[in-house]
């Protein structure tokens, strides 16, 4: 009911076209491009990781809007909408209901910018949906910046020892027989590989990655696809 009320007094606006219903509205919600695959990612050493996204990822589209909105408007409600499709992602490989999500982490003087990370809101509005338990279980310890003009090869090359498990959480990671690294989204996935191996080095088994959109594939790259 205070929902309701609080809804009836202070309607959300959609992120992308700023019409008055909802975070996102039925007509923006409706050319979003869902598409749940799984991509498989590798480092120079061959060693891969899944990773399970629900859309592919245009510059100047729909999505791009919503997740920029997502990024800096703190608008976690929203991720509410994917759930359904990254859960049919996951099931491509595994049960969602048994992973433990663990969130891309922020440097702390972006976290303090931002004032919020966005991969760990989208992780705890999965790990809601879904079922499962979020662990706080990376820290950033470099400040690497601005990624997104970098060459491949650059990327991995900037993102070696940026990240390294906590202390307090080295133990539960090791307990869990399947650990979900969670972003929002996949470019060249150096961030993941990166993420992946500091959580090797500490004892992880498991481990692959559930992103809310990936960047379009080549012709010759292949993803696995939802059928249904």
């Amino acid at each position: 009911m205070i929902h309701g009320l609080l809804k009836l007094f202070f309607p959300s606006l959609c992120l992308v076209c700023g019409y008055l219903d909802e975070p996102l509205c039925l007509k923006c919600r409706s050319v979003l491009p869902f598409e749940p695959h799984v991509r498989i990612l590798e480092d120079a050493e061959g060693l891969s990781l899944k990773v399970a996204s629900g859309c592919f990822y245009e510059p100047e589209s729909t999505l791009a809007q919503l997740v920029h909105g997502l990024k800096y408007k703190h608008q976690a409600d929203v991720y509410r909408y994917f759930a359904p499709t990254l859960r049919r992602s996951l099931e491509l490989f595994c049960e969602p209901s048994t992973v433990l999500l663990v969130p891309v982490p922020l440097h702390k003087s972006r976290l303090l910018e931002r004032g919020y990370n966005q991969a760990e809101l989208l992780a705890r509005t999965v790990g809601r949906y879904f079922g499962c338990p979020v662990l706080d279980g990376l820290e950033r310890v470099k400040d690497t910046g601005h990624q997104a003009q970098l060459e491949r090869e650059d990327r991995q090359e900037n993102m070696k020892e940026v990240f390294r498990v906590k202390d307090s959480c080295k133990n539960l990671l090791h307990e869990s027989s399947q650990i979900l690294l969670v972003d929002d989204i996949v470019t060249t996935g150096s961030t993941l590989l990166a993420c992946r191996d500091a959580l090797l080095a500490n004892g992880a088994k498991s481990i692959a990655a559930l992103t809310l959109a990936d960047r379009p594939l080549l012709h010759e790259q292949v993803p696995h696809r939802d059928r249904n």
